[in-house]
């Protein structure tokens, strides 16, 4: 006679039952199940704590996950799609559920299922297994278990693990008398990662701008993992085309892994291709190959980029994959444009020659208003048109500089209207909150918050360094500064930066350090010649600042008819006679250029240096009263060490008081 169902059982069968025709529905959920059922959802939740041990969330889920299991094994569609048809919004966040609950991506399943006793089976024994565990979940109640001897086998294995560690622990510092193991190091070591440049394999050479577009969007999405170390682009795009094994790379980025992958576009398809590397051991952990068309692109990225997580086994928060799962956009003629544009853009940034930047910076601007004609709410197109406009202003090709300023503003401002977890956003509306806008809290409020949506992203770090030069304290700005040039340590910028915040630490030697750095990757930065010459004077080393400063005269003036009136000044007076000869050549004789070009502000700093109270503070007002003001470094006087004389006169304070850095003067008071 057949067995008659337990009310457990169709309690079960009528859940799934409802699960299963809403399968699709992404926002069906508890609120809806218990609608559908009859039943409260405190009711349903109690009922199934008490026969499953699961939450109810947890069940729908699970019923999620064994339907697509059984339509992967079927072939019926690809993993994104399956993610769709069984209510996941995300791909990513498909795939991370999906590894959560059988131990490997959804890739794989072509591959290899694992029993529940961890027993490899054939594909066609699936759809056995996946009836067996429904059955199982079924039928079990608050007095079944796991057999004895499963338990046995988990404390042995444990036994045995905890053993070996102790032996491998004792022997390591106490027998072999090194203390090898470093905890924080291992950890930082092992997660972090360099995206290397794509090679694109496409017949038409001019489709590098695809295969770089995919590569960035995948760093990217890595970028929103905050427990993993990501190497920016701006540092791999140094490795493009090099003849470096992947081992002298990641040596000298300070990553263990790197991943590399290549583009090659057939007719309206592309196929992405793969490889992660772990170059500590130079062993290959995973590759796959993803072939989509090319209107189906969007989102792979994602994918990927969750794919390569797991593989290295990080601990992804939900929002952090949510963040990962979102498709920026689903017209591809929009993010086809934006590719291009951030091509374009990425090529103005790497460029060293001012022309070339500002034509790249122009063009991508062009593109990314083709993408967001496509698609009007194409957030990361117009955050794009943002940082765009904020370079081509902030460097000062484009005049007049308020008004590219004010469409940086613009288009940050509707991004964010879009999406306000955009990071790249928050950063350019911290930028020009700061340069020029002067407002230091909400500036530093943005650059925070773009931070914490993205803790990898190199221009917030930079930013918000260089927010804390103007505020203080200088040791925080140490900190944002280190973190930057981790990430980026192929771009001239930070070094140039580096020097900046290693002088007004006093730290002269590391100062000098840092230009050398900073030269050899741009060696036509004039900044760069200056803080060699400031510091190689505070270190005492007179012949070398006394060359620095003849080079800076022959910058500026084609004949370098300077150069032996400061040989002189040197022979004469010293180190002082330097900053005596700048302050007379500022005030008589002025040449173009900052530093010599009868700015009131570089006159009153020379003075500083010289202890001259009277002068300084005479300059110091004058440049108040100057249309031509100069901001840049009259911003700094809070926390540059050569003001600190003056930061109790009354003259200084009001100052202080009106360029708004009052509550930042005692930063740098001795």
């Amino acid at each position: 006679m057949p067995q008659t169902p337990s009310m457990d059982q169709v309690f079960f069968a009528k859940l799934t039952e409802i699960i299963e025709a809403n399968l699709q529905h992404e926002q069906f959920g508890v609120a809806e199940l218990s609608r559908e059922m009859g039943m409260s959802r405190s009711n349903i939740h109690r009922k199934l704590k008490s026969i499953a041990k699961k939450s109810l969330t947890q069940f729908i889920r699970e019923i999620r996950l064994q339907k697509a299991m059984e339509m992967l094994c079927h072939h019926e569609a690809t993993a994104s799609e399956i993610s769709f048809k069984v209510g996941f919004g995300s791909p990513a966040y498909f795939t991370k559920c999906f590894h959560d609950y059988y131990g490997y991506p959804p890739g794989e399943v072509k591959k290899k299922v694992i029993s529940e006793d961890g027993e490899a089976i054939e594909q066609d024994e699936v759809h056995r297994v996946e009836s067996k565990r429904s059955h199982d979940d079924v039928n079990k109640t608050p007095g079944s278990g796991i057999k004895l001897s499963r338990y046995m086998g988990i404390f042995l294995t444990l036994a045995a693990i905890i053993i070996f560690t102790l032996a491998w622990f004792l022997y390591n510092h106490f027998i072999n008398g090194q203390n090898r193991f470093n905890a924080s190091d291992l950890k930082e070591k092992d997660l972090s990662i360099v995206v290397l440049p794509f090679k694109n394999i496409s017949d038409d050479p001019d489709n590098q701008y695809f295969a770089d577009g995919i590569m960035e969007d995948i760093l990217n999405n890595l970028f929103l993992i905050s427990n993993l170390r990501v190497i920016s682009r701006t540092t791999s795009e140094h490795f493009r085309g090099t003849s470096l094994t992947v081992r002298e790379i990641a040596r000298k980025v300070n990553a263990r892994h790197v991943l590399e992958g290549s583009v090659r576009q057939y007719g309206d398809n592309a196929r992405i291709s793969v490889q992660l590397i772990d170059a500590n051991r130079d062993q290959h952990l995973w590759s796959a190959n993803f072939d989509r068309e090319l209107t189906d692109l969007i989102g792979i990225q994602g994918e990927i980029a969750l794919q390569v997580a797991l593989k290295l086994k990080t601990i992804i928060p939900d929002n952090e994959i949510r963040q990962i799962g979102e498709t920026p956009t689903k017209n591809h003629l929009a993010y086809d444009a934006y590719l291009k544009g951030r091509f374009l853009l990425n090529k103005a940034n790497d460029e060293q020659r001012v022309d070339i930047s500002r034509e790249g910076l122009m063009s991508s601007i062009q593109y990314f208003e083709k993408a967001v004609t496509f698609d009007q709410n194409f957030a990361q197109a117009y955050a794009s048109l943002a940082s765009a406009w904020f370079n081509v202003s902030a460097w000062g090709w484009y005049q007049p500089y308020y008004e590219g300023i004010r469409k940086a503003k613009e288009f940050s401002t509707k991004a964010l209207q879009i999406d306000p977890g955009c990071s790249e956003a928050h950063a350019v509306k911290g930028a020009y909150l700061i340069w020029p806008e002067r407002r230091w809290e909400e500036g530093r409020k943005e650059l925070l918050i773009s931070l914490q949506l993205n803790p990898n992203y190199a221009f917030a770090h930079q930013a918000y360094a260089q927010l804390l030069m103007i505020t203080g304290p200088i040791e925080e700005a140490r900190i944002y500064m280190d973190r930057a040039i981790e990430l980026e340590p192929f771009f001239w910028v930070l070094h140039n930066l580096n020097a900046w915040i290693y002088y007004f630490e006093g730290r002269h030697k590391e100062a000098v350090d840092a230009c050398l750095i900073a030269r050899d990757l741009k060696s036509d930065y004039f900044f760069t010649d200056w803080l060699f010459f400031i510091n190689y004077a505070k270190l005492g080393e007179g012949e070398k600042a006394t060359a620095e400063l003849q080079v800076l005269s022959r910058i500026y003036t084609d004949a370098g008819q300077y150069a032996d009136e400061i040989l002189d000044a040197y022979n004469s007076s010293g180190i002082p006679g330097l900053f005596t000869w700048l302050t007379d050549v500022n005030i008589n004789k002025p040449v173009p250029g900052p530093g010599m070009s009868g700015q009131p502000f570089f006159i009153a700093w020379w003075y500083a240096i010289l202890g001259k109270k009277e002068e300084t503070l005479y300059w110091l007002e004058r440049n108040m009263e100057s249309e031509m003001r100069n901001y840049t470094y009259f911003n700094l006087i809070a926390t540059n060490p050569d003001f600190d004389f003056l930061r109790s006169e009354p003259r200084f304070l009001t100052i202080i008081e009106q360029i708004g850095l009052a509550p930042y003067n005692h930063v740098a008071a001795k």
